[in-house]
């Protein structure tokens, strides 16, 4: 047996395991052998499942977050593209895990909080860039940046949970963009 796992080990393999095969199909029997650890090992460091699973979700948000800060600081230019690019930052969040993981999360109530934090945080980067782009005449005006970001946002999860490949997710935020972009906008989303 090995000589023990720190919470961080714990958290990383079980975020692997329940990105890979849902939360439902991870069984704590499967964390501590993949681990080389008891479960009664496991146990006293979560009470249960649910808030290992917390951990782990709490974990990935973190990372989203800190992929956020990084977007922000490399990006420069034109506003749209920004959107693009954020957009594909969130299609990729979405393809860490599989569609039985964003089943599974939505089914229990225990995880509601930590998905509306989610989608709250997306939304909001979302909505800033998307009002930024209207400010400076590259949408038009008629765009409502919160109505439009929380319908983008939804729409994509769903897709996501449907089996819409990548690829079509992205192409689909593209032509979203063209389609409440003014004339010079759409020619700036083209020239990307």
């Amino acid at each position: 047996m090995k000589r023990g796992a720190t919470k961080e080990e714990i958290i990383r393999t079980t975020q692997e395991l329940i990105a890979r095969n849902g939360i439902r199909a991870v069984r704590v029997d499967e964390i501590a052998q993949t681990l080389g650890i008891s479960k009664r090992t496991l146990y006293e460091l979560f009470v249960d499942k649910d808030e290992l699973v917390s951990a782990c979700l709490e974990a990935m948000r973190r990372q989203q977050r800190r992929r956020i800060l990084a977007f922000r600081r490399r990006r420069s230019g034109n506003v749209l593209i920004k959107a693009l690019c954020l957009l594909n930052e969130f299609v990729d969040a979405l393809y860490i895990v599989e569609p039985r993981f964003l089943a599974d999360i939505n089914r229990k109530s225990v995880f509601a909080e930590q998905v509306d934090a989610f989608r709250s945080f997306w939304h909001g980067e979302l909505s800033a860039v998307l009002e930024l782009g209207r400010a400076k005449g590259w949408l038009l005006l008629e765009v409502d940046a919160t109505v439009y970001a929380r319908w983008l946002i939804v729409t994509l999860l769903e897709s996501r949970s449907g089996g819409v490949s990548r690829e079509e997710l992205r192409l689909f935020c593209r032509f979203f963009l063209r389609g409440i972009a003014t004339q010079n906008g759409v020619e700036a989303i083209d020239r990307f």
